[in-house]
């Protein structure tokens, strides 16, 4: 004890307190390093707060007094300190377990997302990565499993940020809090023009890539001088290509960003310039780029560090089959009939006799295009147009056509842009007449002419469609369809149509605001109608995987939004083969174009076994085929040059082996083997529910069934529940968001407010902190619990420790909680499991002899062996960055060879200052790497300790343990003889005997064994032999032998017979209950073999 002064010493006075010694200060149990006297009332302490960090306190006498914890007197409440036990074990759990998805959300990823997020991504310190897999495959998915995971590892520590197109903002905020519980907030213009910095509540932003490009304010707010991400995603990284804006604003906001995540299904496209300044963007050293360098020797390779790539032929789903369902595609010529034809011609007629110049073209275009779409979209054209020749005077002269629509050589970039279009479609309304007069008669009486031919009886298309999709079964009141324009006008004609014919319908344009649209998937996707007709604004970004026909009533201008709207159906969740329709009509002036293009690309994709169809656009590109260019040229009656089946086959054929050069096998039988582990590691509802009934217990918490299965009330009668609970007197709870959809699906209500309590989940981690502090005093004091599986006593004791990682840019740290076992004079680490079979002291237990406190002698030999399992982890972090570290050491030596290369023939100063340079940034890196090798640990610190009664008796156990090895060693054979690899993990403490695999099946059983002699009797289940079992469900079987002569195999048992049966008695259960199960069994015309008793 440190010196007595006045005020603290002397009779009747408090000493200063020691060194190690625990107080409670601001509701934290804080560690005592050093304290010195201020006055004879007050007193200055350094102390090593909750976290372990070091912090000065200045308190009173009294102050002190109150907050000193009594130590090592066994007298802290076992209710409580069990509670921070289990707490302790979730802070341990939590970070480690490989993943965490698939016990918490109604996500089940699948092989090849877990592959990308867990054998690509997490493993790397510092995340720079292109993640560049074939359209529809849920890249969407994979990085928002990256930022949870990541988050829950402490790997991603502050804000992330997704940088998104316009259309998608809404559904990357929908499904990042549908499937992963994440709340982000959109960071609009009205939030950058605020003075102050972004909203602190908020770790997870989601941005327009328009917005964040072009609007100061915006780029300010998220990549200014004040701005840190410790995560940015860019979806449809495509788009930041050398000639836009898009790339430089995002280099700026990448310097801002720890780790970068660049997601597009394009990547090359046979651009080598446009792939290596996205790669370039991610590590400018290691990939190296020029704008003005576009002539390259070999294509870019980039290490598996940095890119991936999979194909869609090579994924499959849960059940090993493939993921991608075949896809077909057939052109459906519909010739327009006399009526229509006249019609058309007049339309265009009237183009040629009232445009000229400049304005002849874009109006050949609008009115065409819209005239072959369908006879109303022209006619309201028309009409738009009438409306403006009667203004007092027109708004233009010659039209202003939109930047990079129309070019000399065909479509600009433009033709992507609905609203280029819908400008350019205001400018040929309002272009200047050369006679106006005139021209209000000729529209007139062309609108006249178009209302005769379209009430003249069904036109040919819709003929053409409703007897396509009835040999799909398809007719009002079955079946669903996704219609595609490009016209508002004609998706508004084709509504009604389809309400008509007796359709349930709804529409989809660009005009649907981002609420109103995830509505409309919704209840397309739930089948609450049966045909959704949109336009190519409207259809962008949303998956329609209910469906599974589509047609392209008219078709665009644009290779690659023919693309996309086959993407819409042909995607991750797509259970049936796809069937898309285009509609053409030959004799338009572009029809016959379309035609002929399009079987020829039909016939290709039919060779290649449907590989064209997610590369239509670089296929026609590659040909020498510019899709935009010749419908402009067929507008105006030239030539245009078709590229045949077999020119389109082997520019296909081309781009596939590109493609191939940049792909990864997927290995999905590895993460397959990662989904069967995943399931007995997962900290599961069961798990859950147990360490929820723990803290009721010791906080005096009431825990009632709730409104639907798996959804529980907990209540408290005195004051409220914790923050973790809402801090509200009640609250209901589920394990997981599995019970919340089964309860909605199922028809209850009322569930808005359901906490859902999974490792990922915020309120799971408040609820894990509360339990540590509530059990930190009586674990500091020690106190008495009961292993009801155990025939020994012995005792636990709890330590604490950091462990410091570095990621090449700062430092992390991350707990490492140690439960060591002392009995027979030894120390051993025990799985932190093993607490499920542990229950507080009652007052019915026996008196236990150990003695009040904890011997030095047992502290000792606890604390080095807390040392030596920390060191092991160590160990096992740093081998785990040397394998990350080698692959990047290889990577920079490949990289410098590269960049020796490419410099060779520069003269000779100007290499040598290039050199220079790439060695100090080298150097830069080999530093990083160097910080990154380093995996430091603080010393271990005993927290809290119990005495554990052992609560079993050799006469109550049921078996004979002498029986137990000749039992164990007759499972072996047989399970080996099944083809099983066995693992004996008896002493393991894990809940049950041997973990058996059979490596072609994949099958895996959690086994159990017991061994009796002299004939059958009651089955003891250990407490956590019976929670794992609950766990582990069909993988956790119990082995019944008789130990004869021969150590027969008496019985062998699944879960699912241990619990759905009346194999299944309480202990204790008399003679009635055994009568039970032989009746039972003689129902079932079986002989009960064994009577397993449950705790």
């Amino acid at each position: 004890m440190a010196e007595d002064i006045h005020g603290f010493g002397g009779q009747g006075k408090m000493p200063l307190p020691e060194k190690n010694t625990q107080i409670r200060w601001e509701g934290h149990l804080v560690t005592v390093v050093s304290a010195d006297p201020i006055s004879d009332s007050s007193v200055d302490l350094f102390i090593l707060n909750q976290d372990g960090q070091p912090e000065r306190v200045i308190c009173s006498a009294e102050q002190l007094g109150r907050a000193i914890v009594p130590v090592n007197d066994r007298k802290g409440d076992p209710a409580k300190a069990l509670t921070g036990m289990w707490g302790r074990w979730m802070q341990h759990a939590v970070p480690r377990l490989r993943s965490a998805v698939l016990a918490t959300r109604p996500l089940i990823p699948y092989a090849h997302q877990d592959e990308a997020v867990h054998g690509y991504m997490l493993g790397q310190p510092r995340l720079r990565f292109l993640l560049a897999d074939e359209p529809g495959t849920g890249k969407t998915i994979m990085a928002a499993m990256y930022l949870t995971e990541g988050r829950r590892r402490g790997l991603i520590t502050g804000n992330a940020l997704f940088v998104v197109p316009a259309h998608l903002v809404s559904k990357w905020e929908r499904d990042l809090r549908r499937l992963f519980g994440v709340e982000a907030k959109v960071l609009t213009s009205a939030i950058a023009n605020d003075q102050f910095d972004l909203d602190p509540r908020y770790d997870t932003w989601i941005v327009s890539l328009d917005l964040f490009t072009h609007n100061p304010d915006v780029r300010r707010k998220a990549a200014g001088s004040h701005a840190s991400w410790s995560l940015v995603v860019f979806d449809e990284a495509h788009r930041l290509t050398p000639t836009s804006q898009y790339l430089t604003a995002a280099r700026q906001i990448g310097e801002k960003a720890n780790h970068l995540l660049l997601m597009t299904a394009t990547p090359h496209r046979g651009k080598e310039h446009y792939f290596r300044a996205l790669m370039n963007l991610l590590d400018p050293l290691m990939y190296p780029w020029s704008p003005g360098e576009r002539e390259y020797d070999d294509s870019l390779i980039p290490s598996r560090l940095s890119f991936l790539r999979r194909m869609k032929e090579d994924l499959v789903d849960h059940d090993g089959q493939r993921l991608f369902k075949p896809r077909f595609s057939e052109t459906v010529a519909t010739p327009m009939n006399s009526v229509e034809k006249s019609a058309y011609d007049a339309v265009m007629d009237y183009v040629t006799r009232f445009y000229e110049g400049p304005a002849l073209a874009l109006a050949q275009t609008i009115y065409g295009k819209r005239a072959a779409s369908a006879l109303t979209a022209v006619t309201e054209t028309l009409g738009r147009r009438r409306a403006a020749l009667k203004q007092p005077t027109l708004l233009g002269g010659s039209p202003l056509v939109p930047n990079d629509l129309l070019t000399d050589v065909g479509l600009g970039s433009a033709a992507d842009d609905d609203d280029a279009w819908d400008d350019a479609e205001r400018a040929v309304i309002n272009n200047r007449s050369r006679d106006r007069s005139g021209e209000v008669k000729a529209v007139e009486n062309l609108i006249r002419t178009l209302k005769t031919a379209s009430a003249s009886g069904d036109p040919s298309k819709w003929v053409a469609l409703t007897s396509t999709v009835a040999k799909h079964g398809i007719k009002p009141g079955e079946g669903q369809l996704l219609v595609f324009t490009e016209f508002t006008d004609t998706a508004r004609w084709l509504h009604q149509m389809f309400s008509d014919a007796g359709f349930s319908t709804e529409i989809l344009e660009g005009s649907v605001n981002h609420r109103d649209r995830d509505t409309l998937q919704s209840r397309f996707l739930a089948r609450e109608f049966q045909v959704l007709v949109s336009t190519d604004a409207g259809g962008e970004g949303i998956d329609l995987q209910s469906a599974n026909v589509m047609i392209n009533y008219d078709l665009p201008w644009s290779m690659v939004r023919l693309e996309q709207r086959g993407g819409r159906l042909h995607r991750v969740g797509q259970q049936r083969e796809v069937y898309v329709y285009h509609l053409v009509a030959p004799n338009t002036r572009e029809g016959r174009v379309q035609e002929v293009m399009l079987n020829n690309l039909d016939a290709a994709s039919e060779a290649l076994e449907g590989k064209v169809y997610d590369l239509l656009d670089a296929t026609a590109e590659r040909a020498g085929f510019d899709w935009g260019k010749a419908m402009l040229d067929a507008q105006a009656g030239r030539d245009v040059h078709i590229p045949d089946t077999g020119a389109l086959i082997v520019a296909a054929q081309g781009i596939v082996a590109e493609e191939r050069s940049l792909a990864t096998p997927a290995n999905l039988s590895d993460a397959l083997d990662r989904f069967a582990t995943d399931r007995l590691e997962s900290i599961n509802p069961v798990i859950v529910d147990a360490m929820l009934d723990q803290i009721a217990r010791s906080s005096d918490w009431r825990i009632t069934p709730g409104p639907a299965q798996g959804i529980r009330l907990v209540s408290t009668g005195r004051g409220h529940l914790p923050a973790a609970l809402r801090r509200e007197r009640s609250a209901l709870v589920a394990a997981d968001g599995a019970s919340v959809r089964r309860a909605v699906n199922d028809g209850a209500t009322g569930l808005d407010d359901v906490i859902v309590l999974g490792p990922t989940e915020e309120p799971f981690q408040d609820l894990v902190a509360y339990a540590i502090q509530e059990g930190e005093t009586d674990l500091a004091r020690g106190a008495t619990l009961v292993d009801t599986g155990s025939l020994t006593s012995y005792v636990l004791i709890l330590f604490d420790a950091d462990i410091q990682l570095h990621d090449g840019t700062k430092r992390t740290t991350r707990k490492a909680p140690l439960l060591i076992r002392c009995s027979a004079e030894q120390a051993i680490p025990v799985a932190w499991d093993s607490l499920m079979a542990i229950r507080a002291l009652t007052s019915n237990d026996p008196e236990n002899e150990t003695p009040p406190g904890l011997k030095p002698a047992t502290l000792y030999d606890a604390t080095r062996e807390a040392e030596r399992a920390l060191t092991e982890q160590v160990e096992r972090l740093t081998q785990e960055r040397e394998e990350w570290i080698a692959s990047a050491a290889n990577q920079l030596e490949a990289t410098q060879y590269r960049f020796e290369e490419n410099i060779r023939d520069r003269p000779l100063t100007e290499r040598k200052a290039l050199l220079e340079s790439f060695e100090r940034d080298k150097q830069h890196r080999q530093d990083a790497l160097e910080d990154v090798r380093e995996v430091k640990a603080s010393a271990v610190r005993m927290v809290g300790w119990v005495a554990v009664i052992g609560g079993a008796h050799t006469d109550e156990l049921g078996y004979d343990p002498d029986s137990e090895k000749p039992a164990v060693s007759a499972v072996v054979a047989e399970l080996e003889r099944l083809g099983f690899t066995v693992d004996d993990r008896q002493t393991a403490g894990v809940g049950y005997d041997l973990y058996a695999r059979n490596p072609h099946t994949r099958e895996q059983r959690l086994v159990e064994v017991k061994g009796l002699k002299d004939g059958l009797r009651a089955i003891w289940l250990e407490q956590d032999e019976w929670g794992q079992a609950q766990q582990r469900k069909n993988d956790y079987w119990l082995y019944i032998v008789d130990i004869g002569s021969d150590a027969s195999m008496t019985a062998r048992i699944g879960l699912s017979e241990v619990a759905n049966s009346s194999a299944c008695i309480p202990y204790g259960a008399g003679p009635n209950a055994l009568a039970a199960i032989a009746s039972h069994a003689n129902s079932q015309n079986t002989r009960p073999s064994a009577v397993i008793a449950s705790v």
